[in-house]
């Protein structure tokens, strides 16, 4: 017969292991998201930092930066939001946005780019 102490152990030591896999990153995800930071910043005109908790770092959890959130059970990235990230801009000047650069991300539910001044979307392009 087990103790109810070890079986709580055990519970404990699962969740942990959970909770620690799904605030960490899936890689694709994360490489998917500097991407998408590096084509924000050309085609934006901050004097700020843009999206500065996204760093190029393997022990950076890309579940925790800023404007990102993941799933609880899988650890995917399951929304973006990404509104007003150019808001330095003059009205006038519009630019196309890339739909290849979603591809990463397979459990992406909400995608929030209002208030960005983009005119339209791409192709699947350079995929």
């Amino acid at each position: 017969m087990e103790s109810p102490l070890v079986k709580f152990l055990l519970w404990a030591l699962l969740l942990f292991v959970q909770i620690h896999e799904h605030n960490a990153c899936i890689e694709d995800e994360r490489m998917g998201l500097l991407e998408l930071k590096t084509f924000l910043k050309s085609k934006t005109n901050h004097t700020k930092p843009l999206l500065s908790t996204w760093v190029n770092d393997t022990k950076s959890k890309c579940c925790s930066w800023e404007r990102v959130k993941c799933s609880t059970s899988t650890g995917h990235v399951i929304k973006l939001m990404l509104a007003s990230i150019n808001q330095e801009q003059n009205y006038e000047d519009t630019w196309y946005i890339n739909m290849s650069l979603f591809q990463p991300f397979k459990e992406l539910r909400n995608l929030d780019l209002s208030d960005n001044k983009i005119a339209s979307w791409l192709g699947n392009e350079g995929v």
